[in-house]
C-alpha cells in the first residue's frame, strides 16, 4: 500500500496534470518524463501485482493484453507462462525504457498518448491502471470506447481507481454510464479504497484457449 505523502501528493498533482497539462501531449510528455526520472512513482514499485493478469485469465487462461498508461510495469506481475502477449503503451519514454529493461517475453512498448491511442490489433484485456484521474471526463469516456474497441469477442476493460474523493466517485459514475456494460465492481488489494471496475460489450464471454 502506497505512504499516505505519496498518496497525497498524487493528489495534489492531479489538477495541474488534468487541466493545465494535458491539452499539450509534448508537455505532457515532458512532465510525466520528468516525474519518473525523480523516482515520484517509484514506491509504485515495491511488490508485483497479481490481481491485473489474474482478471485478465478470466476471459481466456493465456490472455493477450493491453496496458494503456502502463508507467514502468515493474509492480505487475506476469509470469511467462500466465499471457500470449503483453504490450504497454505510456506517454513516458522514461517510463518505457525502464519497462524494455526488464526485458519480459512476449512483450511489447510504445510511447504514445492514450487520449488518441489507436491500433488494429485486437486484445483479450485491455488494463487502465491508475490512469483516469489524470483524463477529463470526456476523454476519459472516450478513451474507454475507443479501448472497448479494441477487444475480442467477450474481452473486457479493466480499470483501477482510488475511490477516495469526491472527484474520483464523480468519474466512477461517469465511467459506469459509458454505455459499456459493468460486468462486476469489485474492492481491491489490501485496501477497501481501491475499486476495479469490469466493463465490456454485453456479450458472453468467448471459449477459454489454451
Amino acid at each position: 500500500m502506497a505512504h499516505p505523502i505519496f498518496r497525497l501528493a498524487a493528489r495534489l498533482l492531479n489538477w495541474p496534470l488534468t487541466v493545465l497539462v494535458r491539452p499539450y501531449p509534448r508537455l505532457n510528455a515532458i512532465a510525466w518524463d520528468l516525474q519518473y526520472a525523480l523516482g515520484l512513482w517509484r514506491y509504485l514499485d515495491r511488490g508485483r501485482d497479481p490481481v491485473p493478469l489474474a482478471l485478465a485469465q478470466q476471459v481466456t487462461d493465456r490472455p493477450r493484453i493491453l496496458d494503456l498508461g502502463c508507467g514502468t510495469t515493474v509492480n505487475l506481475a506476469l509470469p511467462a507462462d500466465g499471457y500470449r502477449h503483453y504490450h504497454g503503451v505510456d506517454i513516458s519514454r522514461t517510463a518505457i525504457r525502464r519497462a524494455r529493461s526488464l526485458r519480459r517475453p512476449n512483450t511489447s512498448f510504445e510511447v504514445a498518448d492514450l487520449v488518441t491511442y489507436q491500433s488494429t490489433a485486437r486484445y483479450d484485456a485491455v488494463l487502465l491502471r491508475e490512469v483516469m484521474y489524470y483524463l477529463t471526463p470526456q476523454d476519459a469516456v472516450t478513451v474507454l470506447r475507443r479501448a472497448a474497441g479494441m477487444l475480442d469477442p467477450g474481452g473486457r476493460v479493466l480499470i483501477w481507481l482510488y475511490d477516495g474523493t469526491a472527484a474520483v466517485a464523480a468519474v466512477l459514475s461517469r465511467l459506469r454510464e459509458c454505455g459499456l456494460t459493468v460486468h462486476a465492481e469489485l474492492p481491491d488489494g489490501d485496501t477497501g479504497e481501491r475499486v476495479v471496475l469490469v466493463l465490456g460489450a454485453d456479450d458472453p464471454a468467448h471459449s477459454r484457449q489454451p
